[in-house]
């Protein structure tokens, strides 16, 4: 016999072996689940759960009453991730046996997770009337009422748990977390000992001691804990990183990659610790050393699953995205929609991706759909919340941010997004509710002191907004953002000398940075100090002769100064150095408009337009343009360009009225236009004055003549409002004050078509 035949003849055997194995399956429904879930737990222990949730949901299709499948199906959609499929799957096995005391258990465990406190105690303590010896039970029930800080109650469930696992480590470091919450530090620091004392390998009981040193300022005791955990435990990623933290935090950033270097050398395989390390250096905005680290993991990953190489290509696209490099975050992207299209990670990443290309709508939809599949995702509502702000839709922006606070109480990110778009609509009372939760929360952040004290100064609570400004000083001295508003402040105070050496401050330690020279700058001009602002920007200019934003800042001062040429040069070397600088060509335009070139002003808005296509003002500016040169096509289609984008917008609803008005058509769209407009701005005589027009050109004069009138008396030298109010007088029948009105419009030089117009009046007015 042939080898070649006897392979056959072996494949063939086991064929046959294989399909009367799952014929005895088929006849045996018990054997067949049975077999399914034993499929899944070998998936599981291989980090395969997508896999693992196929056999499970196999299993049940068997026997849908199989309460052991559902328990292990919602272990594998929690691994994944999928809180609400993990959820579903429980409360199946709970209905099914509600005195079962496991799937109780778990589900225990997940509202917990899911912060539904009380109803993670109602499960925890069915589970501890039918066994009242389940440790692990007390820990969960202690752990939601110290959620709900009902501390004292949380500590004796604690202390439960400790007579119920005198070996176990982990209860008591509940206990002295919750002596923490009591202020009961002597009690906290011994509990900590002993979780130690017991289980000298616990790593969490040795990074938890060291930061209950580092928060009362005891960083060479925190120091000798961890260095004696990694004799214990020398391949514990935690005790590496915290020391490492420690350090960095310390002011001793040598030490500290000393300490993550022997990490790396103790595992110099393992992916997790160059993972680990990347997001160290990530954490701590030391992006050259994260990406580094990332990149390193990803060459040990070649040979490791599919799911450690795409956590760290989701960790290297996220990096590009924080440090602007869209280009190579898209190319990461685009690898990772072939790999795993599915992933969520992944799929925000690519709507985060479109949003940092400008493809804002792009962006929205893919994040919609992100959400639609993971409803119970911060991430994803969150950067769906991004792509509705810069698509220009604040109000949906605002929706989705408050939907991740819903989902992530107390999430960062989401709350200083809110107290940012408050900012920008000018809700500042709003914002300062957010920015004072963080602030609240995370006292030691100096970023949420500054947003605070920037909030305050914005609201003229100017002694409010400096005990901000000064306690984030106190907390980041060397951070020139806070020099800068520290300026700003001093400036709005009329402390001119102090606000100046805050700007120089900042000035030295960012010496590379165009905003804080824009800043200074203004400070400067506002102070009458232009030639120290032009020599400033003129100095950054040839210290940094590449950055586009200081050639920016020297053209605004030239411009501001009818230094015309110097600054289009100066402008247009902006734009050679960053093509996609927006604020280039709105400076451009502005300059041609200065000089009355009204072509180029416009074409140079065009293409700040075409970068910035969702920009409403932008397309309103060269509305205005047109408007001014008699182009009333052109102009009416960028007005309504405009309100497509913003509809609120209240300076494109009156000219589009004045278009329509001036053309003779649309008369009644024109009116609701000039109607909304002097509704969003009732003060605002222009808008009066358009209403006005309108009315008269629809021939309702009794109703123009009251608002015309209004505008004349709070503004007598305009010469538009008496030519319109006379228009209307005569209309009206009050030829004799419609004649007055006439006259003084003439003798204050109207325009040429109005005063044609003014005389023909007259004329019939005799």
């Amino acid at each position: 016999m042939t080898t070649a035949f006897r392979r056959v003849t072996l494949s063939l055997a086991a064929a046959i072996t294989a399909s009367l194995f799952l014929a005895s399956c088929a006849r045996d429904p018990q054997k067949a689940k049975a077999n399914y879930v034993q499929k899944g737990v070998a998936y599981m222990k291989k980090g395969q759960y997508s896999s693992a949730v196929i056999e499970y949901r196999n299993a049940l299709k068997i026997d849908p009453t199989y309460v052991d499948a559902y328990i292990k199906l919602a272990q594998a959609d929690e691994a994944l991730g999928d809180g609400n499929s993990a959820y579903a799957a429980l409360e199946k096995a709970v209905e099914i046996d509600p005195n079962r005391l496991d799937s109780r258990f778990e589900r225990a465990k997940l509202l917990l997770a899911g912060r539904l406190f009380q109803k993670a105690e109602e499960d925890a303590t069915f589970v501890i009337k039918l066994d009242p010896n389940n440790g692990e039970a007390y820990r969960i029930r202690g752990s939601a009422l110290a959620a709900e800080k009902k501390y004292e109650s949380a500590l004796q469930d604690f202390s439960k748990a400790v007579q119920l696992e005198p070996t176990n480590a982990s209860p008591y470091l509940d206990v002295a977390l919750a002596n923490i919450a009591l202020q009961r530090l002597p009690e906290a620091e011994e509990n900590f000992k002993k979780a130690i004392q017991v289980d000298p390998a616990s790593v969490q009981s040795y990074v938890d001691l060291a930061n209950f040193y580092r928060a009362q300022n005891k960083v060479p005791e925190a120091e000798q804990v961890l260095q004696g955990a990694a004799k214990w435990n020398p391949n514990a990623i935690p005790i590496y990183l915290t020391l490492a933290s420690i350090l960095s935090s310390t002011g001793k950033q040598p030490d500290a990659d000393s300490v993550l270097g022997q990490l790396r050398s103790h595992l110099p395989q393992s992916v997790d610790v160059a993972r680990s390390i990347g997001d160290f250096y990530f954490e701590g905005k030391m992006t050259d050393q994260a990406l580094a680290e990332y990149k390193r993991g990803l060459d040990l990953a070649s040979k490791a699953s599919l799911q450690q190489r795409v956590v760290l290509q989701e960790r290297i696209e996220d990096l590009y995205l924080s440090t602007g490099q869209t280009e190579q975050a898209a190319a990461v992207d685009q690898d990772l929609t072939k790999e795993v299209p599915k992933d969520i990670t992944g799929r925000i990443g690519h709507g985060r991706v479109l949003m940092a290309q400008g493809k804002s709508q792009e962006a929205v939809n893919e994040l919609q759909s992100v959400v639609s599949d993971a409803a119970d995702s911060p991430q994803a509502h969150y950067y769906l919340g991004m792509a509705y702000w810069q698509h220009n839709e604040p109000g949906q922006a605002g929706t989705e941010f408050q939907s991740t606070l819903r989902i992530s109480p107390g999430l960062p990110l989401a709350l200083r997004s809110l107290a940012q778009l408050n900012v920008a609509q000018g809700n500042f009372a709003v914002a300062q509710i957010y920015a004072q939760e963080l602030v609240d929360k995370y006292q030691k952040d100096p970023s949420y002191h500054l947003l605070l004290g920037d909030i305050l100064l914005r609201q003229g609570q100017a002694k409010k907004a400096e005990s901000e400004l000064v306690a984030a000083m106190d907390l980041a001295p060397t951070n020139p953002s806070i020099h800068v508003a520290l300026g700003q402040l001093y400036a709005a105070e009329k402390k001119a000398p102090e606000a100046e050496k805050e700007f120089e401050t900042a000035m030295a330690q960012a010496p590379h940075n165009s905003t804080f020279v824009a800043q200074y700058a203004n400070f400067l001009i506002a102070n009458h100090q232009q030639p120290k602002a032009l020599s400033t920007a003129q100095q950054f200019v040839t210290a940094n002769p590449n950055d586009p934003g200081g050639h920016l800042v020297l053209g605004s001062i030239q411009l501001a100064a009818k230094d015309y040429a110097g600054a289009r040069s100066e402008t247009e070397r902006a734009i050679q150095l960053d093509p996609k600088l927006f604020g280039a060509y709105l400076q451009l335009g502005q300059l041609f408009r200065d000089q009355g070139d009204a072509n180029d002003a416009a074409a140079a808005y065009e293409k700040g337009l075409a970068l910035q296509p969702r920009s409403a003002p932008v397309a309103a500016t060269i509305g205005n343009i047109y408007l001014a040169e008699g182009n009333l096509d052109k102009a009416g289609e960028k007005f309504q360009q405009a309100l497509a984008l913003d509809s609120t917008m209240a300076l494109a609803a009156n000219n589009l009225a004045w278009v329509y008005a001036e053309q003779g058509k649309n008369l009644d769209v024109a009116l609701g236009l000039a109607q909304k407009a002097k509704s969003l701005n009732p003060d605002a005589l222009p808008f009066s004055d358009t209403l006005a027009w309108v009315m008269y050109k629809k021939g309702d004069y009794s109703g123009a003549v009251p608002l015309l009138q209004d505008c004349v008396k709070k503004d007598p030298s305009s010469a538009q409002y008496r030519y319109h109010l006379g228009m209307a007088l005569v209309a009206n029948g009050q030829k004799q004050k419609g004649k007055v009105e006439l006259q003084a419009a003439l003798q204050m030089k109207l325009d040429s078509a109005d005063a044609q117009q003014a005389r023909q009046a007259l004329g019939r007015a005799q």
